[in-house]
This record gives C-alpha cells, sequence and structure tokens, in this order.
C-alpha cells in the first residue's frame, strides 16, 4: 500500500512539474513576442496571389501567436522569389519575427538546379510554417491565339510570359516544351511578378503563362467565365477538383512510366502552392508556436470570410507535413535526379 501510494503521489507530482514546463514554456514565447513588430516578407509585387493570401495571413495571425505582436507586410520580390528565400536564409533575424511567403519551387531549386542553383540554402534548412493551399498548376493560352490542345504547340506558336528562371512560372513549361517536343512554345522570362504577366497577356504581348488556378482567381477571375483564355492542360500530379474536369494532365501525352514519374517529381512544388517559411535556427518554443498560430488561422472564421470575399480556396498542409514533403524531395534517389535535371538544364 505505501510502495502504490508514493507511486501515485510521484506520479501527480510529474504531472505537475509537466504543467508548469508547459507554462513556463508559454509564458517565454508570449513574453518575448509582447510589443514585438514582426515583418510578412512577400517574394512578389503587390496585387497576384502571393500577396494577396500573405496579406491577409498577416493581418489575422497575430491574434493567434502568445504576447499579440503587431506585423507588417513588406514585397521584396526579385527572380522569383530567390532573392528573398536567400534573404531569409542569410539575412533575416533568427528569433521568429520574420515570416516569408515564396515561391514553391524555391524550396526544391537545389534537387531540380543543383550546382546551377542560386539559392544559398537547401530547402530544409528552411524553417516550414505551413502551406496554405495546394493547387494545380496549368497552361492557359488567350483563346485568340487559336490554340486547342497540347499538341498543337509543336507547330503552332505560343509564347509565355514568366518571371524568374527559378519560378515554376519558367521551370514547368521548361519542363513540358521539352518533355513533349513542343518546339513552338517560347518562353519569355524577367517578368517582375503576376501583376505584369497579366498585364502582358492583356496587351498580347505575350499568349500564355503558367498559372495557378488560385493566382487566377485572385487577379484576373472574369477570365474564368467570359472566354479570355483557354486550359490546356494541368501541370500536376493528379486531377484537382479545381480545374475542370475535362483538361488532361500533362502526363496524359509521356507514354513512358519514368518519364511521367520525372514530371510528378518536377510538378511536385503543386502540393505546396503557397508555402510560408522561416528562416532557420528559431528557438524551438518560438518554432512550434507559429506552427501553431498558422494552423490556428487557417481555421479562423474572419480568415476564411475574407478568403471567401475573392473566393480563394483554404486547404492547408501543416509545418510538419510540409517540412517532411521538401525532405523527401531532397532525398531522392541519385538517378532520378539526375533525369529532372537534365530536363531542367537550361
Amino acid at each position: 500500500m505505501k510502495f502504490a501510494h508514493c507511486l501515485a503521489r510521484t506520479v501527480t507530482l510529474l504531472a505537475a512539474l509537466a504543467q508548469l514546463s508547459t507554462a513556463a514554456r508559454a509564458d517565454e514565447v508570449s513574453d518575448f513576442y509582447r510589443g514585438k513588430m514582426m515583418t510578412m516578407f512577400i517574394g512578389y509585387p503587390s496585387g497576384g496571389g502571393y500577396d494577396l493570401y500573405a496579406r491577409t495571413i498577416a493581418r489575422h495571425i497575430i491574434r493567434h501567436i502568445p504576447g499579440a505582436p503587431t506585423m507588417v507586410s513588406q514585397n521584396m520580390p526579385g527572380a522569383s522569389s530567390m532573392l528573398l528565400g536567400n534573404h531569409i536564409a542569410r539575412v533575416a533575424p533568427r528569433d521568429g519575427t520574420a515570416l516569408a511567403a515564396v515561391n514553391s519551387a524555391l524550396l526544391f531549386d537545389t534537387v531540380f538546379q543543383g550546382e546551377a542553383s542560386k539559392a544559398q540554402f537547401k530547402g530544409p534548412d528552411l524553417f516550414a510554417i505551413g502551406n496554405v493551399v495546394s493547387s494545380a498548376s496549368v497552361l492557359i493560352t488567350l483563346a485568340s491565339a487559336g490554340v486547342e490542345r497540347l499538341d498543337q504547340i509543336k507547330t503552332k506558336e505560343i509564347i509565355v510570359g514568366a518571371t524568374g528562371r527559378s519560378g515554376d512560372t519558367y521551370l514547368l513549361p521548361l519542363a513540358i516544351k521539352r518533355m513533349l517536343g513542343l518546339d513552338a512554345l517560347k518562353i519569355v522570362p524577367g517578368y517582375p511578378g503576376t501583376r505584369e504577366v497579366a498585364v502582358a497577356l492583356e496587351r498580347a504581348e505575350i499568349t500564355g503563362r503558367v498559372w495557378d488556378m488560385e493566382g487566377i482567381k485572385a487577379a484576373r477571375p472574369q477570365w474564368l467565365k467570359d472566354g479570355t483564355i483557354r486550359i490546356l492542360a494541368q501541370l500536376a500530379p493528379q486531377k484537382m477538383p479545381e480545374v475542370p474536369q475535362d483538361v488532361p494532365l500533362v502526363k496524359e501525352f509521356v507514354p513512358s512510366a519514368d518519364d511521367q514519374k520525372v514530371l510528378d517529381i518536377i510538378f511536385m512544388s503543386t502540393i505546396l502552392a503557397r508555402p510560408f517559411v522561416a528562416p532557420p535556427g528559431i528557438p524551438a518554443p518560438r518554432a512550434k508556436a507559429l506552427r501553431d498560430a498558422f494552423m490556428a488561422t487557417m481555421k479562423d472564421e474572419q480568415f476564411l470570410a475574407d478568403m471567401t470575399k475573392h473566393s480563394m480556396t483554404i486547404d492547408p498542409t501543416s509545418g510538419e507535413d510540409m517540412e517532411r514533403i521538401v525532405r523527401d524531395a531532397h532525398a531522392l534517389p541519385a538517378a532520378l535526379v539526375e533525369k529532372v535535371r537534365a530536363l531542367l538544364r537550361d
């Protein structure tokens, strides 16, 4: 009886100590963030899907971070957010006050490009906060271009506008151009962001682009209704519900199973269509608090109401799952990675 009584007292004491430790960590995080000014960095100019998601999250996430800090949004465009990625990895404070919305392809750039990558980090180096939505990238053309099927681009020219060479707007069309032999697909990189590419389409300076459905809904929703554009193909591992079901997957045009696997790896970035990251080395309690705050925001009724106004989808990936996806991509067999790099070698 004495032993059982002592054991019960020990268990109770350990539980109490655990509660005190948890409360101490919460107080530590709250004390740190109280009165702090945080920054939400955005790797693109204002006016596009990345900017809309990031600014809306910045307004709401502070209510879920202990200590109720304030947050400002700062656009840092350049090279499809490579400029921002390097800033977050090398320059930004590692104390939990800096968050960043970056291009999804950035997290896989050293897999795609190898030594040619301009990234000063590898994807797993960045701290994964969470991802807002998985969204199929699609190849669109102006209806006036007269292209109705993907295979027509072997002989009928379309000019695709892109941002930097490290982003999905460049890498994805490059992959399908080479894999399918679409010799008449021309890619013009160098646009600062989504808005500038959309304006170029409106002016018919270009006739197509790769875009994700959430980006279209954010920037030019009327194009999905009035016939301005045609959606030629989905650039995704599998069909996504927000894309009309009669739009084929690119890999349906590829007979080789090995080649389909290569495309699936390249299109993996669509799984993390709107990723949010932070610098490496953030103290563990604050890192957990940021991930928890992100997922709480994804369920926040006020945030969801704001997103509904813009017809934007929310289908989040936790920071833990996002970290696993990126880590697994960097652990792919070398022979398969070399096939990916050969296809994307510029």
